[in-house]
């Protein structure tokens, strides 16, 4: 196998951990391995066994975290029935004692079947996208829940700037960004609003999608867990459209297929803020 290509990566005893995750996983033999690039949070391998080829994901990010693994064993069981019930997904493979997750050489890793695809251009999948959406919200049972979001105030989007090492530039937009940040969060909260929920992919963005001939396949299910259906099927239309016209055809796409349309109201939109709220609290204050 050619392995000038993987990391100084080496369990207790010295063996190679490609050939301990083929055993764990029940791959086969391994004989050949490339690594795969574009992730933004973990590492990912193609590994070819003498049964098939399979995506190896290194869990690198967040992994410290209280109850990490358990969040993942959740996201795992929604996935596995999504892929159960036919959504188009990669095939979850489960280690020895029926997890998804196991531990190789200090780290823990995820295994797929590999599914070879294209990369998305997204405003040429909108309708495919409306219809994913509503066959994955499809798969669970449905619940109505209450959202009580938590927007921040200009004073708390401002303190990001104050951060040690954040770039003097980047403090001075962010200060002068945070009434209007304060604003959006607040004008799209939702408190006290009940509506329809389900468990879902949690991150259905085109990063997160592969095109395999007329099929579009949803990748990267580690964020599953119960998703407010309008909410999502909104953000949706937001990541992958690029004007109102491609956002309506996500949104009327969805709607056909799960038979529930967004109400035109600014909740709606609060957890696609709400989100993007996140990813930059996260980056400033690291």
């Amino acid at each position: 196998m050619v392995r000038a290509v993987v990391r100084q990566w080496s369990d207790e005893d010295g063996g190679d951990p490609l050939d301990a995750i083929a055993e764990v996983f029940e791959l086969g033999r391994p004989t050949a391995v490339r690594p795969v690039t574009g992730g933004l949070s973990n590492e990912m391998w193609k590994l070819d066994t003498s049964t098939g080829a399979f995506a190896v994901k290194v869990m690198r990010a967040h992994t410290d975290e209280p109850g990490f693994r358990d969040n993942i064993e959740r996201a795992h069981a929604i996935e596995a029935a999504a892929f159960r019930r036919g959504v188009p997904c990669p095939e979850p493979m489960l280690a020895a004692g029926g997890d998804c997750l196991a531990v190789v050489a200090g780290d823990l890793v995820r295994v797929h079947r590999w599914v070879e695809g294209r990369p998305v251009q997204p405003y040429a999948w909108l309708e495919e996208v409306g219809e994913l959406t509503a066959r994955i919200h499809n798969v669970s049972e449905h619940f109505d829940d209450v959202l009580d979001d938590e927007p921040r105030d200009e004073e708390t989007w401002a303190g990001l700037a104050d951060h040690a090492e954040m770039p003097h530039l980047l403090a001075q937009h962010l200060r002068r960004a945070a009434p209007r940040l304060a604003e959006l969060e607040a004008h799209t909260a939702a408190n006290g609003v009940r509506t329809r929920h389900a468990s879902s992919h949690g991150d259905l963005d085109p990063k997160n999608a592969l095109s395999v001939g007329d099929t579009l396949v949803a990748l990267d299910w580690d964020a599953a867990g119960p998703q407010s259906v309008i909410r999502e099927a909104s953000t949706v239309a937001l990541d992958w459209s690029t004007d109102p016209r491609g956002f309506q055809r996500v949104i009327a796409a969805y709607g056909r297929t799960a038979g529930v349309f967004p109400p035109a109201e600014p909740w709606v939109l609060g957890g696609w803020v709400a989100a993007w709220g996140g990813w930059l609290v996260h980056h400033a204050s690291r």
